[in-house]
Parts: structure tokens; sequence; C-alpha cells
């Protein structure tokens, strides 16, 4: 039957092992078709009904199955390399074991498909439906270009162990996904919504994960090892959005850069949170960011071993200086714990309406806390103030501390 013409017809085929390479099935109906093992090279199945017709072990690399009515079918260790699936609908299909390298499944239908142990490596996966879908082991590897699962959901799909390496999934919803043991690594992650997915042992090395959403996510044992490094200690951490931090403190090469990196431009913002306090912070926050700084507004849930004071000083430790608002009655104890014990420029701020605390004159005795304090009526005119009355005099007063440090270190270990 070798490049014989079917088209369109209605017929019930039993064909296991046959050699049906390069033959045109277009718009025909073969649902029940015992196809298993046949040789369909390149055929035409395009528009055809399979519905559930036995492929199992088929040869199909490069068939062309646009729009094709896969549903229920089995194509259990079927060979897909470059098949054409634009549009197919494969909806509760057996998949597992399928090679779907290099395919073409843009548009396809996947709903609860199992392609367990399936490889997709390479495959265009583009504004395909992958809902409730079990990919457990799946090999979905490849050059990030032809990763495009971008903007489609998988949620509550089974990816447990798959090879999601170099995977586009930005923008995905994946909530719910069982992502236990899968390779993450090198995927693109970004605004991707996790919540609820179980990412327990993944490996995540070099995963971007900005702005993700992991709400009821369980992150335990992420692996931030790089993949099947052999002579590398498993590395683990248990939070997927710091798992990138946490490997550079590892890296003892990379770890003066990131130090460097903060204490040059992180500013630690100290104010009230209430009665308008949290307000004036953000807009300071903004206005920093506008000239390339990192703020750092102390507005979250102390670490589980770290009191609150222990924080703050974490936070001034990485910081470039610190701007305090006084008008609030928390900032004396913070203050307190970090203006004696850190030489970096402290740069104070008060409403002008309101009172300082009674002891916050003898801050000044420290050369690093900048004189005088700036008083400001409104966020607009404290906005105003920033640029020459905050930042120019903190970042003038750092280079002065920079250069007596090392004017002393000099002169301590000198070889005289």
């Amino acid at each position: 039957m070798h490049r014989d013409d079917l088209t369109e017809l209605d017929i019930t085929i039993d064909l296991p092992e046959t050699n049906l390479s390069e033959s045109s099935f277009n718009s025909t109906n073969l649902s029940q078709a015992n196809l298993s093992r046949a040789d369909l090279r390149e055929a035409n199945l395009s528009r055809a009904n399979l519905t559930g017709a036995f492929l199992d072990g088929a040869n199909l690399s490069k068939a062309n199955l646009k729009e094709a009515i896969l549903r229920k079918a089995i194509l259990k260790g079927a060979h897909l390399h470059k098949a054409i699936l634009f549009g197919a609908y494969l909806s509760w299909a057996d998949l597992r074991g399928v090679d779907l390298r290099d395919a073409n499944l843009f548009g396809a239908y996947l709903r609860e498909a199992n392609l367990t142990k399936a490889n997709l490596s390479g495959a265009n996966l583009s504004r395909t439906n992958f809902s409730w879908l079990d990919i457990r082991a799946a090999d979905l590897s490849g050059p990030l270009k032809k990763r495009l699962i971008s903007k489609k959901d998988i949620q509550r799909s089974k990816l447990s162990k798959a090879n999601l390496s170099g995977a586009d999934l930005r923008w995905t919803d994946i909530s719910g996904a069982d992502l236990k043991g899968a390779n993450l690594s090198w995927a693109n992650l970004s605004q991707a919504d996790l919540s609820r997915a179980d990412l327990t042992g993944s490996n995540v090395y070099a995963t971007s994960t900005w702005d993700v959403k992991l709400d009821g996510a369980l992150q335990s044992n992420l692996i931030i090892s790089f993949p099947n490094a052999s002579k590398e200690p498993v590395i683990t951490v248990d939070n997927l959005e710091v798992a990138q931090f946490i490997y550079l403190l590892l890296n003892h090469k990379k770890l003066r850069d990131v130090l460097n990196a903060t204490t040059e431009r992180g500013v630690l913002l100290l104010g009230r949170f209430g009665g308008g306090g949290l307000e004036v912070l953000q807009a300071i926050a903004a206005k920093l960011q506008e000239q390339h700084y990192l703020p750092m507004i102390f507005d979250f849930e102390r670490p589980q071993d770290r009191d609150y004071t222990e924080t703050v000083k974490t936070l001034a430790g990485l910081s470039h200086f610190v701007i305090a608002d006084l008008s609030g009655p928390s900032v004396p104890k913070e203050l307190e714990a970090t203006v004696p014990d850190y030489e970096i420029p402290f740069a104070l701020i008060c409403q002008a309406d309101t009172k300082p605390f009674v002891m916050s004159i003898d801050l000044f005795k420290y050369r690093w806390v900048l004189q005088p304090a700036v008083l400001f009526s409104t966020v607009e005119d404290l906005l105003s103030k920033l640029p020459t009355r905050v930042i120019e005099p903190a970042e003038e007063m750092a280079g002065k501390i920079r250069i007596e440090k090392e004017k002393t270190l000099d002169e301590l270990f000198s070889s005289e």
C-alpha cells in the first residue's frame, strides 16, 4: 500500500506492521484502526479521524497529522520525530515513551494525555493545551528558542521527574502541578503561576524566577547544584526565589561581587509604617530606584532564626547608606542598634510638624551621621530635597570613609 491514496474514505483497517510510508489518509476515518508498528513515515494523515486507533510502536516520523483527531489513540512507543501535529486533538491519548523530538505541536490539544517518559526535546509546543497532563519523566529539554510553552496552562499536570531544562514557561499556569524531582535547570519561570505546585527535590540550577507566584507551593530540597555534576556535592535550599542567591553565596569567587553589588547600591530605609509613614518610605524607595539604588524596607516578617534587631542590623550591614525617618516611634531602637556599629552614612529626615525623639541629638556625635537632619513638609518636598540634601552628602561621606579605611589599612599593614 506504499503511496496509496485513501483520501476521505470511511473504512476499518487492521494492518499492523504494514508499510504505509508516504501514503495519503487525508480526512480518512481511521477510528479504532489497528496500525500497531506500521510504517507511516511521511504519510499524510491530516484531518484524519484516528479516535481510539492503535498506533503503538508505529513509525510516524515526518508524518503530516495536522488537525488529526487522535482522541484516546494508543501511541505508546511510537516514533513521531519531526511529525507535524499542528492543531491535532490528542486528549486522553496514550503517548507514553513516544519520540516527539522536533515535532510541531503548535496549538495541539493534549488535555489529560499521558506523555510519561516521552521525548519532546526541541518540539514546538506553542499554544499547546497541557492541562491535567501526565508528563512524568518526560524529556522537554532543548534550546530555549524551541521551548515555547509560554502563556499556556499545564495546571495540575503530572511533571514529576520531567526534563524541563531550558523550557520557556513564562506566564504559564502550572498551579497545582506535580514537579517532584523535575529538572528545571535553565528554565524560564518568570511570572509563572506555581501556586500549590509540588517542587520537592527538583533541580533549579540557573532557573529564572522573576515575579513567580508560589502561594502554597512545596519547595523543600530544591537542588541548586549543576545537573549531573558528579564531582560537586548536592546542595539544596527550600525557597525557589532565593536559590540563585544562595548559590552565589556558596560560590566563593562570586561572593565578593555579590556583596559589592549590594553594598554599593543598597539603601536601608527606616521609619514608621503607620500614619502614612510607609507611604513616605515607599516614595523614597521609588525615587532611589530611579537613581539606580536598591532600596530596602523592613516591612516583612522577620527571619525565623533572627529577631527584629538582628534583622535590621543584617540589612544595615548590606547597605551603602541608611535613611531614617525620625517621625516614627520605632526608629530610636533601630538607630541605637546600628549607628554605633556601622560606619556608613546615616541620613536623618523628619516631618516638619513632628518632633524627633529627645536623644536623637546624641546620634550626631558619630561623624558618619549627616548634619543637619532634613526637615520636610510634604512627600513632594522631601523628594525634591532628596538628591542634594541626602544622596549627594551620603555619597560624599561614603567616599571619605572608604579613603580613611584604605589609609588605615595601609598604615597598619605597612611593610616598613
